[in-house]
């Protein structure tokens, strides 16, 4: 009995055929590997893959971000992270190809995305609370974008169609329908008339208070009292 086995061939070549297609299958199948950036496009960016893959070389892929229209990172040469693989094709949805998904069997470094993994040096400000950045700072708008808030290394510029306020290190900037109103370290300068129920000088307020010295017809008064 304890030859039996090798008596019977075909099911042990039965076997051995089942576990072969089996490891073929899970070698067509994606891979998630570890990559790094090396070109940045857009949405789209080419990556090297960060691994030992001794005695085969994986060539560099050009592949989508795994990010929508409405949220753009700011992606740069040498950003880390892993390719994750889809089911299916991918190229008709992101542009790199055409045509439509099938359930055809595709490479095996074809459908796949670039997706960032985090940093433990990547320390944020603040844990709490949501952080937005990148080397050129952000851009907040509309589609259209008729409203919009820029901020950089110049400053921050609040747009809402024809009004505009600026804030940098020079000051504030507003303006409202062509006139403008500047606040600097020294002065305040408008090119429109101010409208205020009063206005307080170091000497006292605007709408009551004495002068000294007046006379009748011409002449120079002394500073306003209280």
């Amino acid at each position: 009995m304890s030859d039996d086995f090798s008596k019977l061939w075909l099911q042990g070549n039965l076997n051995q055929v089942a576990i072969t297609r089996a490891q073929q299958a899970i070698k067509s199948l994606g891979r998630a590997l570890p990559c790094r950036v090396t070109s940045v496009t857009g949405k789209i960016v080419t990556v090297e893959f960060q691994m030992d893959t001794t005695p085969w070389t994986l060539p560099p892929i050009t592949i989508p971000k795994a990010e929508s229209q409405w949220l753009t990172e700011p992606t740069q040469i040498g950003d880390e992270g892993m390719t994750m693989p889809a089911d299916a094709y991918l190229g008709g949805i992101s542009g790199l190809g055409g045509g439509n998904a099938d359930f055809r069997q595709r490479g095996n470094l074809t459908a796949l995305v670039f997706v960032p993994v985090g940093n433990k040096s990547f320390s944020p400000i603040d844990p709490n609370a949501a952080q937005i950045q990148g080397p050129n700072g952000t851009i907040l708008r509309t589609t259209a974008g008729a409203s919009s808030i820029v901020t950089n290394t110049d400053g921050t510029t609040i747009t809402c169609e024809s009004t505009t306020l600026v804030v940098n290190a020079s000051g504030i900037t507003l303006t409202v329908g062509g006139q403008t109103f500047t606040w600097g370290g020294t002065q305040a300068v408008s090119t429109l008339p101010i409208k205020a129920p009063d206005v307080v000088l170091p000497n006292g307020a605007v709408n009551e208070h004495n002068h000294g010295n007046v006379q009748n017809g011409g002449g120079v008064t002394d500073p306003m009292q209280n």
